[in-house]
């Protein structure tokens, strides 16, 4: 066995023992394995140690697992105490604006979505899924200005450039 290869395999024991003891802040930010994120999430949120955003990020990991599990209850509980930790960060009300999405309240996710861009201007998905929150409500005129802002944004946004010419060539 060569050299490099020990190397190899002694560096993928380490890296495995190392996740396999990892702690809630670790746990909380991997996306590979939900409930070891839920958790982890969960255990750091009951330390409450952390910095306000640093909790508020723990909160928006969590919630996206809930809302990924159907539990939409739990996730709305969870985005609103994330919120409430760090009203500047446009990943959460954009994340519970997507919650909204799948539970069809178009309404309060164009709401939300709508509050992600107040914080980030740029936020190109937030025009995305803002349009599609509008589409679902009948409002083609302003999903049309939701996705051409995207695409001015991002010009490889596909989904906003597909669903841009559905709604024109009607």
């Amino acid at each position: 066995m060569s050299i490099m290869r020990s190397l190899a395999i002694l560096g993928a024991l380490l890296l495995g023992a190392s996740l396999a003891h990892a702690g809630p802040v670790e746990d909380c930010n991997q996306t590979r394995d939900l409930k070891r994120q839920l958790r982890g999430c969960t255990a750091y949120i009951k330390q409450g140690k952390a910095a306000p955003a640093n909790l508020a990020t723990a909160y928006l990991n969590r919630a996206n697992v809930y809302a990924r599990r159907g539990k939409h209850k739990l996730a709305f509980a969870d985005y609103t105490s994330a919120i409430v930790r760090d009203a500047r960060n446009p990943l959460i009300p954009y994340n519970r604006g997507n919650a909204y999405l799948d539970t069809r309240q178009y309404q309060l996710a164009i709401a939300d979505y709508s509050r992600a861009l107040k914080l980030d201007a740029k936020f190109a998905l937030a025009y995305l899924n803002r349009g599609i929150a509008h589409e679902k409500r009948g409002n083609n005129r302003a999903a049309v200005g939701d996705y051409r802002r995207a695409l001015a944004i991002d010009p490889k946004a596909t989904a906003a450039k597909r669903r841009l010419k559905r709604l024109q060539s009607r």
